[in-house]
């Protein structure tokens, strides 16, 4: 049913390792394939594909985009049973996907990729295993995501409680709730689907926070036995589904610019009486409303959050978790929570680009001591010194107003053409230029700098030092005609007997402007 036919001997002779297998790590994997590489492998830590998706397994845990363009668009699924699908959907869909495009049979599950380190003797990179072995190959594709690592916090007292705790991305199933106090620690995208699912059968919820987060409502709506029958038998109306529901959502990037604050302020009124009129009670309404710019951090879909917190035995704490104790926790405001479960639903390591894995590149350079002020990277595909690597979901590729799936074909496309000109080029590595990193970073962060994800306030987007190093501040149209072509000229070209082709030197020296980045269609 998916995929297309393959272009045949274009890219044999050269060999190719992807680390991971969800979202990112399957678009890319699938476009190797479809063009003729056939010598590629996918490491995959756990023992089936999925990314999130597969970890996730939390109650509630649904996607907040729509599921129509929340998928391949070359893998349309006509039959989704929800607007956002629910996880066990989206597991089901990745595992059929990477089964029916034939990928599978290039993955292998439960092996962890422990550091990729580049030889400069043999142009090579040697990719190190959690078995003990390595492999060498010709280029190295990382797809280990940003939201992959769960992040504890640093309280006292985490390991003094005397029930169960674990992480919202490592659900014990084994924990029945009913009848018991729970304490869930965080309000941010797991906790809000996490709160509704279990609200009505504990006995008391406990929700512990340190900020509150944007929450506005979520469309129900589904597709009728008439339109479903139409979107199973028709490819061509899938297709029109899917490119019209992504353009009503790309229609929304332009609130994330300053110029729109009338837009947002708007918007924040009108959520901010939704919250008043639905808690009432005056605490847990301060505890509830945002103090910060819509849009600077994730936005959180739910049409149950604020009906589950007015419920009689749900609390909302607003000062966040100080210590841990054996029964319960204390607040930073000095409160004791009783609690005979504790979930955590604090994030992720999401400014820790691909840790803990170890990545070494031409002269010995660590990257991620070269990331320690913050992870950037051109078009978040390539980093200067590491020949023939690139990202899936690299830093500054997120996105807060459409799928991140289109995204992602058009970095797996670019990874394609990449390494199709390292295949015409008769072998070999391209390297990004020094320079190009630098004038592309000066370009993003001035983009950066007009929209509202520079704000102050809570959350992931940015880094420990204020860097913004996740999100793309322009449309996904725009990023798709960036990255329409791979431009050697932007990348040193060497082989195992020396490099040869433009050298840092020979860069373009002048300040960067939106015509050296946005491409033409034709």
């Amino acid at each position: 049913m998916f995929g297309k036919a393959l272009r045949r001997g274009a890219g044999q002779s050269l060999s190719v390792a992807i680390v991971g297998s969800g979202f990112g790590g399957l678009a890319a994997a699938i476009e190797l394939q479809r063009n003729g590489f056939t010598d590629f492998t996918v490491f995959e830590r756990a023992d089936s594909v999925g990314g999130v998706w597969r970890d996730n397994h939390y109650p509630g845990a649904a996607c907040d985009v729509p599921s129509v363009i929340y998928s391949f668009s070359y893998a349309l699924k006509p039959d989704w049973s929800a607007l956002f699908g629910k996880q066990a959907e989206i597991q089901q869909y990745l595992e059929r996907v990477a089964r029916e495009t034939g990928v599978l049979s290039h993955i292998r599950f439960g092996t962890e990729v422990t550091a990729t380190i580049f030889d400069e003797t043999t142009g090579k990179w040697r990719v190190e295993l959690g078995t003990g072995s390595s492999v060498m190959v010709d280029a190295v594709v990382m797809a280990t995501g940003q939201l992959s690592r769960p992040k504890m916090p640093q309280v006292e007292g985490l390991a003094s409680f005397k029930g169960p705790a674990f992480h919202s991305a490592e659900w014990d199933h084994s924990v029945d709730l009913t009848g018991k106090k729970v304490i869930v620690v965080g309000s941010g995208a797991s906790a809000i689907q996490i709160v509704p699912a279990i609200a009505d059968r504990v006995a008391e919820l406990s929700v512990v926070q340190r900020s509150p987060n944007w929450v506005i409502r979520k469309s129900k709506r589904v597709h009728g036995s008439v339109a479903r029958a139409i979107l199973e038998r028709s490819a061509v109306m899938r297709k029109l589904h899917h490119d019209m529901m992504f353009l009503a959502y790309e229609c929304r990037w332009p609130l994330v610019s300053r110029k729109a604050k009338p837009v947002r302020l708007a918007s924040e009124w009108w959520y901010k009486r939704i919250i008043r009129k639905t808690l009432k009670d005056p605490e847990a309404v301060r505890a509830a409303t945002p103090d910060y710019t819509m849009l600077c951090n994730r936005l959180l879909l739910s049409n149950e959050w604020y009906p589950t917190l007015a419920k009689k035995h749900v609390r909302l704490f607003g000062s966040g978790v100080a210590e841990v104790v054996e029964d319960g926790i204390i607040t930073a405001d000095g409160r004791k929570v009783d609690g005979d479960v504790i979930v955590w639903c604090t994030g992720f390591k999401a400014s820790e680009f691909l840790s803990p894995i170890k990545i070494v590149g031409r002269g010995g350079a660590d990257l991620h001591k070269l990331w320690q002020h913050g992870a950037e990277a051109y078009l978040g595909l390539s980093v200067s010194g590491f020949p023939n690597m690139f990202m899936m979901f690299g830093p500054n590729t997120n996105s807060i107003t459409n799928s991140i799936v289109f995204l992602l074909e058009r970095q797996a496309e670019y990874v394609r053409m990449a390494l199709e000109q390292v295949v015409r080029a008769g072998g070999g590595w391209f390297d990004l230029l020094p320079a190009e990193q630098a004038r592309f970073q000066q370009w993003l962060q001035g983009k950066l700098g007009e929209t509202v994800f520079t704000d102050t306030c809570p959350g992931w987007y940015t880094n420990a030092e204020g860097k913004v190093t996740a999100m793309w501040p322009l449309s996904h149209i725009t990023y798709a005609r960036m990255t329409r072509r791979f431009d050697a000229s932007k990348y040193e070209y060497g082989t195992e007997r020396g490099k040869r082709g433009r050298t840092a030197t020979q860069a373009a020296t002048a300040p960067p402007s939106d015509e050296d980045y946005v491409v033409d269609w034709v």
